[in-house]
């Protein structure tokens, strides 16, 4: 049954006129909403795509398509390593799901009640991987309200492959406004016999020599590409703190944790003791879910998934830049340069040649002079980056992107009649 719900709109953007909100239980519904003739539509799964802009439409008076009731596991398959999910399962509730099992889901670093499917379709980042290359399938409703699945789907082949015979479908629908997802395949990860983090700090004047070594170190497949470094304030501490995860093998586990602590001698990191915060974050990696959200709630003061864009002013400003000592420290330059005071920062290594930086700029959300200074240094972020070539690989409502003229050919061929709202990525595509 379809409900009429509300939508809480956070205080860092311009609110938007919104024509409903409707929040439909199943695949069905949606065929139903999209062919009632209700438009623009715009679909969320969760709603909690924070400091980008939430659950809101780029523009006025569309209507809000809630996908959260949208909660099923349709099927799980752990020894071929898949599951099949809507876009209201939470990453936590397939990690329960799959305790006890030889598998786990890639999960983030972010509260455990966000979207699976929502993430993907962001192309957010897991901590073993970017989430879109968890993606082997999705179903998919077109404007004209049929319902299709493209990539791979169970009883397709025996064996789950992201790319099949002929054009890859698949990516046509993740960053993009020209149908609703109704459903994904998403591959699952095997179970590592051992999960170790190991923690490094190291001095701010050490930043590009420190990421330099972390780069050799991932160069020379000492580690995987899923290091995480925090700013001070992003690790509530002096210095600087990186988080290198090791699995696999319990020997190999050790052999490499040795050479990587006699390695460390030779640069500015140092070893760390782990904290409790650490062995949070090492569940994350082990696919562990910590039910109490307790890394989440460390970064929000406290606040739960729900309440975030009640009370909590959030901006966020998430960058590409060069895996090297050298674009490091200078993004650092550049984040110093435009914020009156030193936000949250954090860099995750994507693979050998690229990080990102997820800057979090907070602000008491009742307070207009501190919600304008706010939106005053994203603006700053985005042109000094920019300058460098430094562009976010996720945009915010009000920063919405320009399609490409192939983008708006295809947009046009499957949306004609302009059923859906014009998205981040592809506004007036």
């Amino acid at each position: 049954m379809v409900r009429r719900v509300s939508l809480k709109q956070p205080a860092a953007f311009r609110p938007r006129a919104i024509a409903d909100v409707l929040r439909p239980a199943t695949a069905d519904e949606v065929v139903e909403i999209v062919r009632s003739g209700r438009r623009p539509l715009h679909p969320i799964s969760k709603g909690y795509n924070w400091g980008l802009g939430s659950g809101l439409p780029v523009a006025d008076g569309a209507t809000v398509l809630d996908l959260s009731g949208l909660d099923r596991v349709r099927a799980l398959d752990v020894e071929r390593g898949y599951a099949v999910v809507e876009p209201g399962v939470s990453q936590g509730a397939l990690a329960e799901l799959l305790w006890g099992t030889p598998r786990i889901f890639n999960l983030t670093t972010s509260s455990l009640r966000t979207s699976i499917i929502g993430n993907a379709l962001e192309r957010g980042v897991g901590v073993h991987r970017a989430r879109a290359e968890d993606l082997v399938g999705l179903e998919v409703v077109l404007a004209d309200g049929r319902r299709e699945q493209v990539g791979w789907w169970p009883g397709v082949s025996a064996v789950p492959r992201p790319h099949g015979l002929g054009p890859t479908l698949t990516h046509l629908f993740t960053q993009s406004s020209s149908a609703v997802v109704t459903a994904a395949v998403v591959r699952l990860l095997p179970r590592p016999e051992e999960v170790r983090l190991l923690p490094f700090t190291f001095a701010a004047d050490d930043l590009a020599d420190a990421v330099d070594a972390l780069r050799s170190w991932t160069d020379q497949r000492l580690v995987p590409p899923t290091t995480k470094i925090y700013n001070p304030v992003a690790a509530q501490a002096d210095g600087y703190l990186a988080h290198v995860c090791l699995s696999g093998a319990g020997e190999v586990v050790e052999a490499l944790g040795s050479v990587l602590h006699a390695a460390a001698r030779h640069s500015p990191l140092v070893a760390a003791p782990a904290s409790t915060a650490d062995e949070v974050v090492r569940a994350t990696y082990a696919g562990d879910p910590d039910p109490a959200d307790t890394w989440f709630l460390r970064r929000t003061a406290g606040r739960p998934a729900d309440r975030v864009d009640a009370e909590l002013g959030l901006l966020m400003f998430l960058p590409l830049v060069p895996f090297s000592g050298e674009a490091v420290a200078l993004a650092e330059k550049l984040i110093r340069g435009c914020c009156a005071s030193t936000p949250a920062v954090t860099v995750n290594v994507h693979d050998n040649e690229a990080v990102d930086h997820v800057i979090a700029i907070g602000f008491p959300a009742d307070d207009p002079a501190a919600v304008a200074e706010a939106r005053e240094t994203l603006d700053r972020l985005h042109q000094a980056f920019a300058a460098h070539g430094f562009l976010p690989y996720r945009r915010d409502v009000d920063r919405p992107g320009a399609a490409t003229a192939l983008q708006a050919s295809i947009g046009q061929a499957l949306d004609p009649d302009g059923v859906f709202a014009a998205g981040r990525y592809a506004a007036g595509g």
